[in-house]
């Protein structure tokens, strides 16, 4: 197995490669739970527990997209309100975030149901312009697909 490492939002049926360089990705699982505490007991009692959606942090620079260098501040400009504009999910629009292609069996990893709760900018470096993206998925689970031939 050789996976690579490829964030990709796939919205209403194309594909939408982040820009790059990725220099952060991190997940975040949660749980609820009731706990409880009976008197006079050591410890305490765990009740109820489900999974709650995950939240993905990706921070990344606005230097390459597609495989070509972005130079100039108006190309990094135009991929940052190109982002912006896919990102936007106020029309009920959700999607699913790409994390891996395995190469060797083009199966890919995603989590699906997804919206954007933050996404973040700096804008103040002509030279490189850096983002953050706080991603939700509702369907906790790392799905695995085959790609349809």
């Amino acid at each position: 197995m050789a996976l690579q490492f490829n964030p990709t939002i796939l919205k209403q049926g194309a594909y939408h490669e982040l820009p790059g360089p990725i220099t952060k990705l991190q997940i975040q699982d949660r749980w609820d739970f009731s706990r409880y505490k009976v008197l006079l007991e050591d410890g305490d009692g765990t009740a109820g527990v489900s999974r709650n959606g995950v939240e993905i942090t990706i921070a990344g620079q606005v230097a390459a997209q597609d495989g070509e260098l972005l130079l100039q501040e108006t190309e990094m400009f135009g991929e940052i309100e190109q982002l912006r504009s896919l990102l936007d999910t106020s029309s009920d629009t959700k999607f699913s975030f790409f994390l891996y292609r395995d190469v060797g069996t083009s199966t890919y990893r995603y989590f699906q149901n997804c919206t954007v709760a933050r996404f973040q900018y700096n804008l103040s470096r002509a030279d490189l312009y850096t983002y953050s993206i706080l991603i939700h998925a509702e369907d906790p689970v790392l799905q695995t697909v085959l790609p349809v031939s």
